[in-house]
C-alpha cells in the first residue's frame, strides 16, 4: 500500500486523564423550560395543533430531552399543546419515577401503558384518555416517535407513524375525521436543524462530564486486560458509576468478534494475538476500540503481520483529514470526501457513515454523505467513529 504521510509509530507515556473530580453538572428546570418553548415555536412553524411525544426503554431520548424523564420500563407520551401544561401519560411503574421530570407537567396514569399482568383496576379505553386531553379539537397533530421515513423507504413516510400500533390507532380514534396526523420526529432529531442536535452549554458540560467518565472507565479494562483472561473478566475491570447505558456494552475476542463483531461479553478466554473489540456506552458518550491482543508486532497473527502499514496507518491518515475538516460550516459532503478520498483509492470500503451525532441515544443522525449539504452547526455533538472494510 504506497500513501504519502507523516504519521509515524512511536512509543509514548500514556496521557492519564482520570475521573472527573467535580460531581456531575445537572441541568436547572430553565433548560428544560426553554426547551418546550423551541418546541412550540417549531409546532408553530408546522402549523401544528399538537404534538405527541412517544418514549420507550430504548427510545428515550426525544422525551428525556424535554422532560429529564427517561421511560425505564414502560411506554410512555407527552402531549404538547400550543399553551397550557404538557400532559405527560405514564404506566404504573412510571408513575414515582416520573417525579424525576424537571419541566412542569401534568401526570396522568394509563395502566395500558404498564407491563403485562399488572394491575388494571383504573384502565380506561386508550383513546378516550387521548381524546379527553383536548385532541378532538386539533386539525393538524404531529407524532414524534423515534425515526421519519423518506417516500424512497415508505410510501406516504409523512404519515407514517413510528408509534406502537395500539398508540397509533388510539390516537387516530381520538381526534376528529377531519384531522391530519404527521411524523414529526425530524423536529427532533433533523441531522442540521433538529433540535436536540444543537445542544446548550449545560448539556454539552453534562456530556462532557460523561464521556470522560466512560472512556477512563474503558481505558482501565484495556489496563487491566490480559491473555487468559475471561471476556467477562475483561468486563469487570470497566467500573460502573451508576450512569445508565444507551446501549449494551460491546465486549468480543477472537472468533467471537469476527462471527458477532459487537457482541456482549462471554466466558471465553482472550489468546495471544486477538482481534478484540471493547464498546461502553453512558447515555451521553461512546467509547469503542478495536485491535489486537499484542505486546508488539511479534504477537500479531501472521495474516495480520502488516496490520500497522496496511490498517493503522491508513486508519489515522483518514482520521487527521476529518478532524482537520471537521469545523463549523463544513457540510456533510465535506467529511465524507475527508475520508473516502484517501481511503477508498486504497481499496478500503465503508459501511456506515464517516461519523455521526450522538446525544443520550448512541446515534441520533448523521449529515455525513456523499452530496449531502447540510452543515456543522455550533452546539452539535458528535462521534467520529467510522469503520472501514479493509481490502483483501
Amino acid at each position: 500500500m504506497s500513501m504519502e504521510t507523516n504519521i509515524v509509530l512511536r512509543k509514548v507515556k500514556f496521557p492519564r486523564i482520570g475521573h472527573p473530580e467535580e460531581p456531575r453538572p445537572e441541568i436547572p428546570a430553565s433548560v428544560f423550560a426553554g426547551r418546550l418553548k423551541k418546541a412550540r415555536k417549531r409546532m408553530a412553524e408546522r402549523e401544528l395543533d399538537a404534538l405527541v411525544v412517544y418514549g420507550d426503554r430504548e427510545h428515550f431520548a426525544n422525551l428525556a430531552y424535554l422532560t429529564n424523564y427517561d421511560p425505564r420500563f414502560e411506554e410512555s407520551l407527552l402531549i404538547i399543546f400550543p399553551s397550557g401544561k404538557p400532559i405527560l401519560f405514564v404506566g404504573n411503574e412510571g408513575w414515582g419515577y416520573s417525579n424525576i421530570a424537571r419541566l412542569d407537567i401534568e401526570r396522568r396514569l394509563c395502566q395500558t401503558l404498564s407491563l403485562q399482568g399488572q394491575p388494571r383496576e383504573k384502565v380506561q379505553q386508550f383513546h378516550l384518555m387521548l381524546k379527553e386531553t383536548g385532541l378532538r379539537k386539533c386539525r393538524r397533530v404531529g407524532a414524534a416517535g423515534w425515526k421519519y421515513f423518506s417516500e424512497d423507504e415508505v410510501e406516504g413516510g409523512a404519515k407514517v407513524l413510528d408509534l406502537p400500533e395500539y398508540m397509533a390507532t388510539s390516537l387516530r380514534r381520538a381526534v376528529s375525521a377531519r384531522a391530519v396526523i404527521t411524523n414529526e420526529t425530524a423536529i427532533f432529531t433533523d441531522a442540521e436543524k433538529g433540535l436536540r442536535n444543537i445542544n446548550e452549554p449545560e448539556q454539552l458540560a453534562y456530556f462532557e462530564w460523561v464521556a470522560t467518565n466512560n472512556s477512563e472507565n474503558l481505558l482501565q479494562g484495556i489496563r487491566a486486560l490480559k491473555p487468559g483472561m475471561t471476556e467477562f473478566e475483561v468486563f469487570e475491570k470497566m467500573p460502573s458509576n451508576g450512569t445508565p447505558f444507551s446501549c449494551g456494552p460491546a465486549i468480543a475476542a477472537g472468533e467471537n468478534l469476527r462471527r458477532f463483531f459487537m457482541s456482549s461479553a462471554t466466558n471465553r478466554r482472550v489468546r495471544l494475538g486477538d482481534p478484540m473489540l471493547i464498546g461502553y456506552s453512558y447515555q451521553g458518550a461512546c467509547t469503542c476500540r478495536l485491535g489486537y491482543v499484542a505486546h508488539g508486532p511479534r504477537d500479531l497473527p501472521k495474516d495480520a503481520s502488516d496490520y500497522f502499514e496496511e490498517a493503522v496507518l491508513p486508519y489515522f491518515v483518514g482520521l487527521k483529514a476529518w478532524y482537520e475538516t471537521f469545523c463549523i460550516g463544513a457540510t456533510g459532503d465535506d467529511l465524507h470526501h475527508a475520508v473516502i478520498d484517501r481511503m477508498e483509492p486504497l481499496g478500503f470500503t465503508f459501511n456506515l457513515n464517516i461519523g455521526h451525532q450522538t446525544a443520550m441515544d448512541e446515534w441520533t443522525n448523521s449529515p455525513v454523505a456523499p452530496g449531502s449539504m447540510q452543515k456543522v452547526h455550533s452546539g452539535m455533538y458528535w462521534q467520529v467513529d467510522f469503520y472501514p472494510v479493509l481490502p483483501t
